[in-house]
């Protein structure tokens, strides 16, 4: 790194542009398909430490957020629909263990059982079941799915932020250390963006080995 700097005491450095991340196309399918690999890359060739620390860190931060939200979710799936259907199977197994009820009849749309040869237990949870699934269920189900969309739209915004800050973070150091120009909050909102974050992370690998691979070979003679 001392032949870089050498080379450039003088010269500001510049990020490749964002879009020329189509011209690698080896880094280019790498952060489409596993941007979490090509961080891991930038972080060993930047001299931070190994790869595999890298991706673990890229995808430790996902996991974390992505489980916490997923656990708002299920709670929410259960509070609002499958704490109901559990107590109606309880209450089924419940009523089976008498062998005097019977199970074998049909009820119509309107909730009336159609024979009277039946116990208490059975049409009471029968009725109950029919009446729930008739007219509270529709509501619980669309009100379930309201809220899936709210946490879902939050775990989206609290991810993105996270991933901004952290990757934002990482890019303000790779252009403290290359010289690089660069705005700090610029680096947080390409991060933050899905659609321009894989194509940061290209463009941070591309301008990285720029400098380390071709610029160093060049003669310190020559005036850059």
């Amino acid at each position: 790194m001392n032949q870089y700097y050498k080379l450039s005491n003088d010269k500001i450095n510049y990020f490749h542009p964002l879009l020329s991340c189509f011209e690698n196309i080896c880094s280019c399918s790498m952060g489409l398909c596993f941007p979490y690999c090509l961080f891991g890359r930038i972080y060993e060739k930047a001299q931070f430490g190994k790869c595999w620390v890298g991706c673990c860190k890229y995808l430790m931060i996902q996991l974390f957020i992505n489980a916490i939200f997923t656990s708002f979710i299920y709670s929410a799936e259960w509070n609002i629909l499958l704490k109901d259907q559990y107590d109606f199977f309880n209450k089924q197994q419940l009523c089976k263990t008498n062998t005097s009820c019977t199970f074998d009849f049909t009820i119509n749309e309107n909730c009336s059982i159609n024979t009277t040869d039946i116990c208490d237990c059975s049409k009471t949870l029968a009725v109950n079941k029919c009446i729930y699934d008739n007219n509270i269920l529709p509501d619980k189900i669309l009100h379930l799915i309201n809220w899936i969309t709210i946490i879902s739209v939050f775990n989206i915004i609290t991810l993105s932020s996270t991933m901004g800050l952290f990757l934002g973070h990482y890019r303000t150091k790779i252009s403290h250390k290359y010289n690089i120009l660069n705005n700090s909050r610029y680096n947080f909102l390409i991060h933050c963006i899905p659609f321009t974050n894989q194509c940061a992370l290209c463009q941070e690998y591309n301008t990285i080995e720029e400098i380390e691979t071709i610029k160093p070979l060049i003669p310190t003679n020559i005036t850059l």
